[in-house]
């Protein structure tokens, strides 16, 4: 049988596509699990440190630079390709939706190519920076010397499957919304 354009999409899609998919949407579930667990942390860490603050003039002295440098970047950044996979996220939908359906076909696609390979960029200078401050031990000045190589690592990995999210976006098979 000879290869045409539609069974070699059919292969790509099966051989390709839907395997990184799978990955990727696993890897958001834990990311996203991640996110949930740092977010109920924080709050669990800024309620207990204001009770021991206001109740006992005793604050917990490391809290606050924990949740910046750690649970919030986690937060923020890690929810990003989830977010894109189940379409909650930021879009201006009135623009959407009188767009003509030339732009959000030929032109859109492109320009999501395009930012995804600024945040695969991003991602790639963000893990070398984690290795730099991993390798250097890198600490922040404070009470509690605390690693800052966590912080790199948290956003690079978060950019990186966003990017690939984006990328599958782009490509994913008709019938299939975002």
């Amino acid at each position: 049988m000879p290869i045409t354009n539609r069974s070699a999409t059919a292969v790509f899609y099966r051989i390709v596509w839907h395997p990184l998919d799978f990955v990727v949407s696993k890897i958001e579930s834990l990311l996203l699990l991640i996110c949930s667990l740092a977010i109920i942390a924080a709050m669990l860490l800024t309620t207990t440190d204001v009770a021991m603050r206001y109740l006992f003039k005793s604050p917990i002295s490391w809290a606050f630079d924990f949740v910046m440098l750690y649970l919030m970047p986690a937060a923020y950044y890690l929810a990003f390709s989830y977010g894109m996979k189940s379409g909650t996220h930021l879009a201006v939908d009135f623009f959407i939706n009188y767009m003509p359906n030339f732009v959000l076909r030929y032109i859109c696609p492109p320009i999501l190519l395009l930012g995804s390979a600024l945040m695969f960029y991003i991602s790639w200078r963000l893990l070398l920076e984690t290795w730099e401050r991993l390798v250097e031990g890198h600490t922040m000045f404070g009470p509690v010397a605390w690693l800052t190589w966590p912080t790199a690592a948290i956003i690079g990995i978060s950019f990186f499957i966003f990017a690939l999210r984006i990328v599958l976006v782009v490509f994913q098979p008709s019938g299939q919304g975002a």
